[in-house]
């Protein structure tokens, strides 16, 4: 009987291990897949090496009329150590730091009107990503800095994917924006950018 439940535990064990392996590939597939639809010039920041605790969101050119946007959001879970070197890295090179409420920023993909906030900084709605930020999903929690690393206006996909979004700024009707969000509490980098 009790070699009969090894077997039993080694099989489950086994398969929730095949199943944790299969979904990290698929996730480093995808990954790869949605950085080769950017120039790398816009993907530079992502990094090489995923981690555990990782989530993808993507939203490729092709779609982005129909979201107002292309973008890839990802995170990942980093040891203290590495969190800390990073949070380093951003001091050090001077990259300020933002609160997900800030009333500068312009949402991209948002349906509110920003016609008006010609001086905002645009970033992506987090509403496509899949961690669940709760009612106001567009925004990261109050435990997230967010790190504006560039961002430009202009063409930067094909024409036949570019946005109208009626509710931007002139000068923001098109354009892009990259950076990257912390997460303190639990150690956690998102990645993103977004095209439009």
């Amino acid at each position: 009987m009790r070699i009969f439940l090894t077997i039993i535990s080694l099989i489950l064990i086994t398969s929730c291990i095949s199943e944790e392996e299969k979904r990290a590939r698929e996730i480093l597939e995808k990954y790869v897949e949605a950085k080769k639809e950017f120039n790398f010039d816009l993907t530079d920041h992502f990094p090489n090496t995923l981690k555990s605790f990782r989530h993808l969101s993507i939203g490729y050119p092709a779609g982005a009329y129909g979201n107002g946007m292309a973008n890839i959001i990802y995170s990942q879970g980093l040891d203290s150590t590495e969190f800390n070197d990073l949070k380093s890295k951003l001091n050090l090179n001077r990259i300020k730091a933002y609160k997900p409420t800030d009333s500068l920023f312009i949402i991209i993909g948002d349906t509110l009107n920003y016609k008006q906030k010609t001086f905002g900084i645009p970033i992506p709605s987090f509403e496509s990503y899949e961690r669940d930020f709760g009612l106001n999903s567009k925004y990261l929690t109050v435990n997230h800095k967010i790190y504006v690393l560039e961002y430009k206006p202009g063409k930067f996909m094909e024409g036949k994917y570019l946005t109208s979004n009626k509710n931007l700024p002139e000068k923001w009707k098109n354009g892009f924006s990259r950076g990257l969000a912390t997460n303190e509490k639990q150690n956690e980098v998102i990645y993103w950018l977004c095209v439009w």
